[in-house]
C-alpha cells in the first residue's frame, strides 16, 4: 500500500491506499507541519518577483496521481507506467491550457522539494513562470519506506468551466 499526502489550500488532506478509496486516514511522514504551503509557494514567487498562485482541485489531483505512480514504481519520471504521459493525464483530469510538471523524490519536506527544484534551471523556469496562475502539489510514500518522498507540482492557468 501507497500512503499519500495531497496538499490542498492551506490544510493539508490525508489519505491512504493506492486508490485513495480506504476510509482509515493513515498518518504519513509529516512534511509539512504546520506551515501554510499557499504561503510558501508564494513567498518563493514574490522573492523572483512573480506573481502569486493559487491551488487548484484538478492540478492537486493529477499531481497525486502521479506522485503515487512515482512511488508505486519506486522512480520519478513524467511518464511512468504504460499509458501514462503528462499530457494524457492533463486530459484526464480536464486541464486545458498551457502546463507544466515538475517531479522529485527524497526530499522531505514542501522547502526542500522547492529548493531543489529552483536549483534546477528547467524545473526553476516552471515555478516561476508568469503565466502560471494555478498548481497542484503532492507527495506520496511507499509503505515500506514512509520517509522517502515522490513529489509532483503541476502548474496550469485559470480556465473557465464549459456549462454542458
Amino acid at each position: 500500500m501507497i500512503d499519500t499526502l495531497l496538499i490542498s489550500r492551506r490544510r493539508l488532506l490525508v489519505a491512504g491506499g493506492a486508490l485513495l478509496l480506504s476510509p482509515a486516514l493513515i498518518p504519513v511522514a509529516d512534511a509539512f507541519a504546520e506551515d501554510d504551503v499557499v504561503e510558501m509557494v508564494n513567498k518563493v514567487r514574490r522573492q523572483y518577483g512573480v506573481p502569486p498562485m493559487q491551488p487548484e482541485a484538478r492540478l492537486e489531483k493529477a499531481a497525486l496521481h502521479q506522485a503515487k505512480l512515482m512511488a508505486n514504481a519506486g522512480k520519478i519520471g513524467h511518464s511512468i507506467g504504460w499509458g501514462n504521459t503528462f499530457t494524457g493525464r492533463l486530459k484526464q483530469a480536464g486541464i486545458r491550457g498551457p502546463a507544466a510538471e515538475n517531479v522529485a523524490s527524497g526530499q522531505k519536506d514542501v522547502p526542500a522539494a522547492l529548493n531543489a527544484w529552483l536549483n534546477s534551471a528547467g524545473h526553476r523556469k516552471n515555478l516561476l513562470d508568469p503565466i502560471f496562475t494555478r498548481y497542484g502539489l503532492a507527495y506520496a510514500a511507499r509503505a515500506d519506506k514512509p520517509h522517502y518522498l515522490y513529489w509532483a507540482m503541476l502548474y496550469g492557468i485559470e480556465v473557465p468551466q464549459v456549462m454542458p
